[in-house]
């Protein structure tokens, strides 16, 4: 079964993910809603969000290097598809919005657009996964922050005191608050209680009431 060419484009439109059609020369010859969206989002409009915006020129520019801090690697890669001697590029980069302070990521790839055996320009696609990359930094903190004992611990027979690995000598309780997330509440054993408070220990005796 074969579809009709105006139906490639119609899914292409329809798309959830930003895609723009570039010439031989990098000058963007179309675009799907989903970047033109994504373009007026990041402030980037009117220029990047239509058609006649030459991607090798913006790249180029200095003044363009906060929408693109990447612009020197991302042109060498565009030049080398274009000119056939990279056939795949694939960049995650991110874009800081100064009025709302927020950090949005994506994935770009490029790809050469063939006609006729030839390339006629470039294909680029850019997800939105700032979601997915909030969830990876958040899961990134959490592991940092898990800090577990492993192996064996020199603790001393008499005082109980562990030797930390600058040998320096600490209270068990001490060590244990500073190397895991444990928390300390104290309260005294009876065997504790029948040395120290023998007076007191014949409660320990007592039946235990069950409700």
């Amino acid at each position: 079964m074969t579809h009709s060419p105006s139906l490639w484009i119609s899914a292409a439109q329809s798309l959830n993910q930003s895609l723009a059609i570039t010439d031989s020369q990098g000058t963007i010859q179309q675009v799907n809603p989903t970047w033109a969206k994504k373009a007026a989002q990041l402030g980037l409009s009117p220029l990047w969000d239509r058609p006649g915006l030459n991607l090798i020129e913006f790249l180029k520019n200095p003044d363009n290097r906060d929408v693109c801090p990447n612009a020197p690697m991302f042109l060498s890669q565009l030049n080398n598809i274009l000119q056939g001697d990279c056939s795949f590029y694939s960049k995650e980069f991110h874009i800081h919005l100064s009025l709302s302070q927020e950090t949005i990521w994506f994935q770009l790839e490029v790809i050469p657009l063939m006609e006729e055996n030839c390339i006629g320009g470039v294909v680029l696609s850019c997800i939105d996964m700032t979601r997915y990359k909030k969830y990876e930094l958040q899961l990134v903190e959490i592991i940092t922050q898990i800090r577990t004992l492993r192996g064996l611990l020199p603790i001393c027979a008499v005082c109980k005191r562990i030797k930390d690995e600058d040998n320096h000598w600490d209270d068990i309780e001490n060590f244990l608050i500073r190397n895991t997330h444990a928390e300390f509440t104290h309260d005294i054993c009876p065997d504790c209680i029948r040395v120290l408070y023998p007076k007191y220990s014949s409660i320990l005796d007592l039946p235990v009431n069950e409700d």
